[in-house]
């Protein structure tokens, strides 16, 4: 796979009157990422997407998309984007928008469209007026008009907007399908359940600042706590207790405190030591909210700090 930066955004300023919605950004994004923007609302995460697209212009900086700045039309070949709030006119149907959209990009075919359309099981709407969609159905018909084909980079602002868990868990097959095939996705959620399921990299974004960036697995700490997943919560978390650990049980096993991750091969050793059989012994690291809430603390308090 070609390793070149696929997006790259060097020390940006963007500002609205006395808003500083982007100040000294640079990122990089590679192709076959499935990159995520995190952040409170308010940001600078939708802003930096409108200056991928062109839409919004920065201050100062340079980003280019491939080779291409972001002022040339050049740099939009095979890029789409669905936005977060996207109206259609009521009337129209998805079979006539499809029709209007390749008049202007030439990528991808009908065929090629009802195929996506079968894999977010919304082809039966094909030929109904969009006036007439619920909310999941109409998200459902935006994805499949998005990506369709194989772009080259995909930008999505709240995907999962209005579907339902089923829909939540095709959108996610869906992005991982495109990276695989080469797309490129970059996601801006709120839904921090569905993007650790999915990304692989995350850019935390607090006050127009990049304040973290990396693979998510890498940004995780260690929690300090095991679990044990057995069907004999009730004896583990005895015999646990009896060697001294503090321990609770939950659903499908018990969670036990360690004094820290390095403690872990000799708790190893006295689990096994019990007898009692289990199915799964893991060290638990934090969720992605955790790294969020965490991250954001600490940029609050710098911003603090040098206020």
């Amino acid at each position: 796979m070609n390793k070149e930066p696929l997006v790259q955004v060097k020390k940006i300023f963007k500002s609205y009157q006395k808003v500083q919605a982007l100040r000294d950004f640079s990122l990089i994004v590679k192709p076959g990422m499935i990159f995520s923007l995190l952040g409170p609302n308010g940001a600078g995460k939708t802003t930096l997407m409108k200056i991928l697209l062109g839409i919004v212009k920065y201050d100062s900086g340079t980003v280019h998309i491939v080779n291409f700045p972001v002022s040339s039309p050049l740099s939009r070949k095979s890029v789409r984007y669905l936005p977060e709030y996207l109206t259609f006119p009521s009337w129209v149907t998805p079979k006539v928008l499809m029709r209007q959209l390749e008049r202007i990009r030439h990528e991808s075919s009908m065929h090629d469209f009802i195929q996506r359309c079968i894999e977010l099981e919304c082809v039966d709407l094909m030929n109904r007026s969009m006036g007439k969609m619920s909310r999941g159905q109409r998200q459902r018909v935006a994805l499949s008009l998005v990506t369709t084909g194989q772009p080259k980079l995909v930008l999505l602002d709240e995907p999962s907007t209005g579907l339902d868990p089923g829909g939540r868990i095709m959108v996610r097959n869906l992005i991982k399908k495109l990276a695989s095939n080469g797309s490129t996705i970059l996601i801006n959620s709120h839904l921090l359940g569905e993007v650790e399921l999915v990304c692989d990299t995350a850019a935390f974004i607090n006050k127009g600042r990049l304040i973290a960036e990396g693979g998510i697995d890498s940004l995780s700490r260690q929690t300090g706590l095991a679990f044990v997943e057995t069907e004999k919560t009730a004896e583990m978390h005895e015999a646990l207790e009896n060697a001294g650990y503090s321990c609770r049980i939950e659903d499908k096993g018990v969670l036990v405190q360690l004094t820290d991750p390095s403690a872990f091969r000799e708790f190893t050793r006295i689990v096994l030591k019990t007898g009692i059989i289990f199915s799964a012994l893991t060290l638990k690291r934090e969720s992605l909210e955790d790294v969020f809430l965490r991250i954001m603390e600490d940029s609050n308090l710098e911003d603090d700090i040098v206020s």
